[in-house]
C-alpha cells in the first residue's frame, strides 16, 4: 500500500472517529468537528468534514468556513472562487441559521458571520466570468437536488420572481437586494415546486398553486405553467456528480450527496452493468493493472479495498463518460434507459447516447434509433430520424442493424419490379 493511500486512509478512519465521538452517524458531523480535525490532524481532514456538515446537515459555520478555505488565494491547494462563490451563497440564505438572530447569545455571531458570508459572495461574483456563474449555478443546484424535498423547495423560492432569493439580503438594516448566480425564472421556479411535491413535502403544493395562479393570468403564462407540469418529470441534476474542481493543488471537491431511496434501489441493480464496461472505464481513466481499483477507490477518498461496490462501479462509468469515452456514454445511456445504477431518465440516455453518436459509435446510434422510435416518457416519437439512426449505425458497422439492412435489402431485390421500373 503506497504513502498515499495510507494517509488518506488514516485521515479517514480518524474522520469517522471523530464523527462517532461527536453523536454516532458519520453524517452527524458538524463544525466543531471540523475544527478538531484541523487542530488535531489537518486541513484536508477538516474540509471533508466541513464538506459533510455543510452539504449533509445544512451547517451555516461549515458553509462559511468552507467559503473562507476556497476563497483563500494565498493557499493553492484550495483556492477556487467559484466553490468559495457557492458556499458563501448557500450561507447568506441559510434559513436555519436565521433563526439564530433572536438568540441573545448567539446572535451576534450568526449576524456577522452570515454579513460577512453576504458581503464576501457580492464580491466574488464581480469577479467570475459568464462561464464561472453557470459553474456556480449548477453547483448550487446540485447540492440543493441533492437535500430533496427541502432542497427544491429553496430552489424554487431562490428562483420565482416575486419574493426571489429566498431572504438572501436580510441583514439588520432589512432588505438588500443583489446580482446572483441564481437567475430568477419563474418556470425553473415551477419545476423545482413540483419536484418538492412530487417528493413528498408539504409546502410543494401551496407553494406551486400560488405560483400557477399568478402565471395563469397571461396566456404565455399558462401555456409555461402547462408545459412545466410535464417538463418536471424529467428533470436530472446539472452533473453526474459533483464536479472535481479547478483548484490549482488538485485537492478535489467531494461529492457528499447521499442516496435517495429511489437511487438506492437503482443501485441495488447496478449488478446488471457488465463487468467489461467497469474495466474498460476504469482503463480508460488510467486506472490499470492488480492495484487500479484500489488506486481509483482511493481518489474517490473511499477505502481501497480492490473491490468495487455498485456506487464506485457508477461513478467509474460515469467518470469515463463525462471524461469522453464513447463507450462508456454508451453504456451510461443504457443504464438511465433501464434504471441499473441509476434512476431511469429517458432523456439523460438520449444526451448521452448522442454524445457517443457524435463520435459515431455504432451502437449508440442504435441505440438513439430504438429511443426514436419507441418514444418513451419525454422523448417525442419520430420514425423518420428512427430510421436515420438505424441506418447510420449499420453503416458504422453495428452487426444487429447491419443484418437487418442486409435483410431488407434483399427482399426489396427480391420483390417484383414496379411498374415503369426495369
Amino acid at each position: 500500500m503506497g504513502v498515499g493511500v495510507a494517509i488518506r486512509r488514516a485521515i479517514f478512519a480518524a474522520a469517522a472517529m471523530l464523527a462517532l465521538l461527536a453523536g454516532g452517524a458519520a453524517e452527524a458531523v458538524d463544525y466543531a468537528d471540523g475544527n478538531y480535525a484541523l487542530n488535531h490532524i489537518s486541513l484536508e481532514a477538516a474540509v471533508r468534514i466541513w464538506r459533510k456538515a455543510a452539504w449533509q446537515n445544512n451547517d451555516f459555520l461549515a458553509q462559511v468556513k468552507l467559503g473562507d478555505v476556497y476563497a483563500n488565494a494565498s493557499d493553492s491547494r484550495y483556492y477556487d472562487p467559484v466553490e468559495a462563490y457557492v458556499w458563501y451563497f448557500l450561507a447568506a440564505r441559510n434559513r436555519a441559521a436565521r433563526r439564530g438572530y433572536w438568540d441573545d447569545e448567539a446572535g451576534d455571531v450568526i449576524r456577522a458571520r452570515r454579513d460577512h458570508a453576504w458581503d464576501k459572495q457580492g464580491d466574488i461574483l464581480l469577479m467570475l466570468s459568464t462561464d464561472e456563474r453557470v459553474q456556480a449555478r449548477n453547483r448550487i443546484v446540485y447540492i440543493l437536488a441533492c437535500r430533496g424535498a427541502e432542497g427544491f423547495i429553496d430552489l424554487g423560492r431562490m428562483t420565482r420572481t416575486s419574493g426571489g432569493d429566498d431572504g438572501g439580503g436580510w441583514r439588520r438594516g432589512g432588505w438588500r437586494g443583489g446580482d446572483s448566480a441564481i437567475v430568477p425564472n419563474d418556470a425553473d421556479a415551477l419545476v423545482y415546486f413540483h419536484l418538492a411535491d412530487a417528493a413528498g413535502s408539504p409546502l410543494g403544493r401551496p407553494y406551486l398553486g400560488a405560483l400557477e395562479g399568478t402565471m395563469r393570468r397571461y396566456e404565455i403564462g399558462s401555456q409555461i405553467v402547462d408545459r412545466q407540469a410535464k417538463a418536471f418529470h424529467y428533470w436530472a441534476p446539472p452533473y453526474e456528480y459533483y464536479p472535481e474542481g479547478d483548484a490549482p493543488g488538485g485537492v478535489p471537491l467531494s461529492d457528499e450527496c447521499l442516496p435517495n431511496v429511489e437511487h438506492q434501489r437503482a443501485l441495488l441493480l447496478a449488478t446488471a452493468i457488465p463487468q467489461p464496461a467497469a474495466v474498460h472505464a476504469l482503463a480508460f481513466l488510467g486506472f490499470r493493472g492488480r492495484d487500479g481499483v484500489a488506486r481509483f477507490q482511493a481518489t474517490l477518498g473511499d477505502e481501497p479495498t480492490g473491490l468495487l461496490i455498485a456506487s464506485q462501479l457508477v461513478r467509474a462509468i460515469q467518470m469515463a463518460a463525462t471524461h469522453g469515452d464513447a463507450d462508456s456514454q454508451n453504456t451510461l445511456g443504457v443504464m438511465y434507459s433501464k434504471g441499473t445504477g441509476v434512476v431511469i431518465n429517458y432523456v439523460r440516455a438520449e444526451y448521452w447516447f448522442q454524445k457517443a453518436a457524435d463520435q459515431r459509435y455504432a451502437a449508440a446510434l442504435y441505440h438513439l434509433g430504438v429511443l426514436y422510435k419507441a418514444g418513451p416518457p419525454g422523448i417525442a416519437q419520430d420514425l423518420h430520424k428512427a430510421n436515420d439512426y438505424f441506418t447510420s449505425s449499420a453503416l458504422a458497422g453495428f452487426r444487429p442493424t447491419m443484418n437487418q439492412l442486409g435483410a431488407l435489402l434483399d427482399a426489396a431485390a427480391n420483390q417484383p419490379p414496379r411498374p415503369g421500373q426495369n
